[in-house]
């Protein structure tokens, strides 16, 4: 691939807690994991989520060095990067790593607001050459 396309879950700034997209991508972690799929599945809730498994793109500690690993395995390729302007790192901090593996960072800045969130804020698109 010459460009690799990254849409991460978003560790929010303003209440600092992460999206789990295991909470979303339920069918598609049935497909990959199909032999243990029935072992991940919480068979006491309505919906049969998936059992909650705590992961890096949650931890303010640790998401920067999520980012770090990304960039730096994909460091040969163009990198795309979407992520929201109240997320954790900041578009800045974004830039700057971005920063340091790609001479060319480019961000395009989108206006939303969900229909179900109180919270309105950009969804950033971040190039790096």
């Amino acid at each position: 691939a010459d460009l690799v396309y990254i849409d991460p879950p978003y560790l929010s700034s303003i209440n600092n807690t992460g999206v789990n997209y295991h909470d979303f991508y339920h069918f598609l972690e049935g497909i990959c994991q199909y032999d243990s799929w029935s072992d991940k599945i919480d068979h006491k809730s309505k919906h049969l989520r998936l059992k909650r498994e705590k992961t890096v793109w949650e931890d303010i500690g640790g998401i920067n060095k999520a980012f770090e690993t990304i960039f730096e395995r994909f460091r040969d390729k163009i990198l795309v990067v979407s992520y929201r302007s109240t997320g954790i790192p900041s578009e800045q901090k974004l830039i700057e790593m971005l920063g340091f593996y790609k001479k060319n960072v480019s961000v395009i800045n989108k206006n939303y607001k969900y229909t179900l969130s109180k919270n309105s804020g950009s969804e950033l698109l971040f190039i790096a050459k």
